[in-house]
């Protein structure tokens, strides 16, 4: 609500208190009142002189009208009226008298006698005749000094001058009597002025002490007495609109009295609540932060576990090629061993040159050691490397064993044919016989080493079955490992949200402490009013 603002005039009124202002009232009123009856009573005698002098007009007129017959029949008729004029003129301050317009003289004046027959003057000194004589019919003139009204009027056809005279004293009476009348009325007037002021003061200010007392009451917080004036004027409507904010406040006061006994409530719940937040959030930081050691570690393992994988696919690739090179020697064995039986056939055809191709066979018997002793290594490889297998190599540790016994009898039969060769240099009949026998066993150990190719080419692939799938396994532990790495970094984000939150949780907390505060003191305060 903007500030009311008062005009210059009405600025100083409003610093005069209330008992002042109806003083003033009061004062004011009397005055007006006696200006007014002052005001009244000089028209009042204002209105008797005109009504004197309109007296005087009349009578001046009718005597001259009566007296005009009485001159018109000559000096009996002038004297007839001269005394007619005597006779009228009575006790009451009132006549009529004649004046001759061409002598100045006087006739007939009851009050001055001697003026009778004498030529009357003005008060500037100029004869009264001369005066009275630029007066038409239709015209007055007023003589006197003030205390009479006298009107004078030509008779027709004559030189006199009729004059009606009222007396001043009259009017003054009425006037003095009127002065008392009016003053006895101005003094009841304000008297019952001022006892009406006085006991409209006196209901004005009990009224405007009971809203005050009212409004300090409220101001002092209580609004359990409420507030009753049975009166339609300003000072009634001003109660009522007061008891309608009283029962608003109050209202007010006690809606805000439950709301703070439920903000209190509340508050004690949100702080209990907090508390056990705080807790929890205390209690979740220190398991993620051990769950975030655990996961370094686990990070740190798969990285260990991604190391391995890939230097297990290195050595399962070289073994692959060494496969692949046993492979290849197989291949060199069988045609080996196929050339070889070509030689014993060529000699058991030719028995003849057995002996001068002794020393070539013992230079392939030597051949055929070297690629035994190579086999059999190839053998114990590929049984190392079926075992390192596991399940996945059983059958290639059976093929290994196999080939390991193959090679075993290859070198049996090489010292065989050794002695065969000894015996060949002794027998050519038993070198024949041992060469049939030779040619026989040599296609034998053809088919086993086609077997045992057969069964390389199956270590061959296995092997490379295992490279794929440590090649697999290595680039799955690399992902796995950066997988780790990833989760271990969104676990320390996490670890630093919780941390944050904790913090957030115990600033909470402490809030949740001074709301506490502040609404049990709200609900003091507001326990402080009276409804």
């Amino acid at each position: 609500m903007v500030e009311m603002v008062f005009k210059p005039w009405e600025k100083g009124i409003s610093n005069i208190r209330l008992v002042p202002k109806l003083v003033l009232l009061m004062v004011f009123s009397t005055v007006l009142l006696i200006g007014k009856q002052l005001w009244d009573a000089r028209t009042f005698y204002q209105s008797v002189v005109e009504i004197q002098k309109e007296q005087a007009r009349e009578q001046a007129l009718n005597q001259a009208a009566m007296l005009s017959v009485l001159f018109a029949q000559g000096e009996p008729g002038q004297q007839q009226a001269v005394s007619v004029v005597e006779a009228q003129n009575g006790q009451d301050g009132a006549y009529t008298y004649l004046v001759n317009t061409t002598k100045g003289q006087v006739s007939g004046h009851p009050a001055t006698k001697q003026l009778n027959g004498l030529t009357a003057k003005t008060d500037d000194g100029q004869a009264l005749g001369t005066q009275l004589a630029r007066l038409t019919a239709a015209q007055a003139i007023t003589l006197g000094d003030g205390q009479r009204f006298e009107y004078a009027v030509p008779v027709a056809g004559t030189r006199w001058l009729i004059v009606a005279s009222q007396s001043g004293a009259e009017a003054d009476s009425y006037y003095s009597a009127y002065m008392v009348q009016i003053a006895w009325q101005t003094a009841a007037m304000i008297v019952a002025f001022m006892v009406l002021l006085l006991g409209a003061a006196s209901l004005m200010l009990r009224q405007t002490g009971y809203l005050a007392d009212a409004i300090k009451r409220m101001a002092n917080r209580d609004f359990s007495q409420p507030v009753v004036m049975d009166c339609r004027d300003e000072y009634g409507d001003l109660a009522r609109e007061l008891e309608r904010t009283r029962n608003q406040l109050r209202e007010v006061i006690r809606n805000q009295r439950t709301a703070s006994t439920e903000l209190t409530e509340l508050a004690d719940i949100m702080s209990l609540s907090m508390q056990e937040t705080k807790e929890s959030a205390q209690e979740e930081f220190h398991e993620i932060d051990q769950l975030a050691s655990a996961m370094s570690e686990m990070t740190s393992t798969v990285q260990t576990v991604a190391e391995n994988a890939r230097e297990a696919s290195g050595a399962t690739e070289g073994t692959a090629t060494q496969a692949n090179q046993g492979q290849q020697f197989v291949a060199k064995t069988i045609t080996t061993i196929d050339q070889l039986s070509t030689d014993i056939r060529a000699s058991a055809e030719a028995v003849s040159q057995v002996e001068t191709r002794v020393e070539q066979i013992g230079t392939v018997i030597v051949t055929i050691q070297g690629i035994s002793e190579q086999t059999n290594l190839l053998a114990l490889n590929a049984a190392i490397e079926a075992a390192r297998a596991g399940d996945a190599g059983r059958g290639f540790a059976v093929v290994a064993d196999e080939v390991r016994n193959l090679a075993q009898r290859t070198q049996t039969a090489t010292v065989e044919i050794q002695e065969m060769i000894g015996q060949l240099q002794d027998s050519a009949k038993q070198a024949v016989g041992l060469m049939e026998q030779s040619v026989v066993e040599a296609a034998e150990g053809v088919d086993l080493v086609t077997s045992a190719g057969g069964e390389l080419d199956k270590i061959v692939e296995q092997v490379q079955r295992i490279n794929d799938m440590n090649f697999q396994i290595a680039s799955a532990s690399e992902q796995q490992s950066a997988v780790a790495e990833e989760m271990n970094q969104n676990l320390n984000n996490v670890r630093e949200l919780v941390e944050a939150s904790v913090v957030v949780v115990t600033e909470l907390s402490e809030t949740a402490e001074t709301m506490k505060g502040h609404s049990a003191d709200l609900e003091q305060k507001i326990q402080a009013f009276q409804i």
